[in-house]
């Protein structure tokens, strides 16, 4: 063994397999007891309208095995597009700010828009940063990590005219609809009222 590393360069070889070995040890402890946060962007709306309530849910879950510490999530609309109604400041800025998020636990925030123009929104997407709480080791410094959430992709924002157009005609539909279906119970119901009205001034005994 002796004569199989007597070259320097064999030497100098084991010493940096030697250390490449430690790093990814530790690398891998660090990965196994650290935070990892997951962030859903979505939406219930299934209409979205020009100057009527939009409502954005952030659901942040922390899927790693240690806590998350000094969360800060932050997103933007723009203010020319969109006026803020919940949770958004008058420059379209979402900030929330967790302390602490357990393993396994999940948290909700929730903004309101309303869309000052029609036509189609892409949506972006919010940014993400906190601490691992990995375990710390001596001459390594905390780790924080810097993540994306979903999109909610392409939106179509209905004119309010057209919402109007489109909602008021159902309404007219259905109003025909109603008065069509009701004629068969309403003539039935005059004719046996007319019936009954004959047929009770005729039981009537006549007075002499």
């Amino acid at each position: 063994l002796h004569c199989c590393l007597s070259s320097p360069n064999q030497m100098i070889s084991l010493f940096i397999l030697c250390v490449f070995i430690a790093a990814s040890l530790v690398t891998a402890e660090i990965e196994e007891n650290s935070a990892r946060l997951l962030l859903y962007k979505s939406t219930a709306s299934d209409v979205v309208v020009e100057g009527r309530d939009f409502a954005v849910t952030y659901q942040i879950i922390n899927t790693g095995n240690a806590a998350a510490s000094k969360i800060e999530i932050f997103d933007r609309y723009d203010p020319l597009s969109f006026e803020s109604s919940n949770n958004v400041n008058a420059e379209g800025n979402v900030e929330f700010e967790l302390e602490e998020l357990a393993p396994g636990a999940h948290a909700e925030f929730n903004v309101t828009l309303k869309p000052k123009l029609f036509g189609y929104y892409e949506s972006s997407r919010a940014t993400v940063k906190y601490g691992t709480g990995a375990v710390e080791i001596e001459g390594i410094e905390a780790e924080y990590r810097n993540g994306y959430s979903t999109s909610l992709g392409i939106i179509k924002i209905e004119s309010s005219a057209e919402f109007e157009r489109r909602t008021s005609y159902h309404f007219r539909e259905w109003g025909v609809f109603g008065l069509l279906y009701s004629i068969p119970m309403v003539i039935p119901f005059f004719l046996w009222r007319a019936t009954r009205s004959i047929t009770d001034k005729l039981s009537k005994p006549k007075i002499n």
